[in-house]
């Protein structure tokens, strides 16, 4: 399935539902949401809907895409991930060293 189906997947199963839900809180309050003067209103919260549901699912997408990425990513650890390894060595030899030198001071 490609990225872009996937998203229109998801933001039409997330529009549903949060078309559901606006269509639950109305009758809830005991509002008709298609009456001409309150039309507007709820035609905004269903824009809002489509929105959201749009910038969610590509977020996701680009969330799950990133993941999938990384999963398949098996190779050597490069250059900048070895530099880390050293920096931390010697932070952790330096915080040693002051440890030591703490400890003669005190004796």
């Amino acid at each position: 399935m490609s990225r872009r189906t996937r998203t229109f997947i998801y933001a039409a199963a997330a529009f549903a539902v949060m078309l559901v839900m606006i269509l639950l809180m109305a009758w809830q309050q005991g509002i008709d949401p298609f009456h001409p003067r309150t039309r507007m209103y709820w035609l905004a919260a269903v824009l809002a809907a489509v929105y959201l549901s749009l910038r969610g699912a590509v977020f996701i997408e680009r969330l799950q895409y990133r993941r999938s990425q990384r999963q398949e990513r098996t190779d050597t650890p490069s250059r900048l991930s070895r530099n880390i390894d050293d920096r931390m060595a010697a932070r952790k030899a330096r915080v040693e060293a002051a440890r030591q030198k703490e400890r003669s001071g005190e004796e």
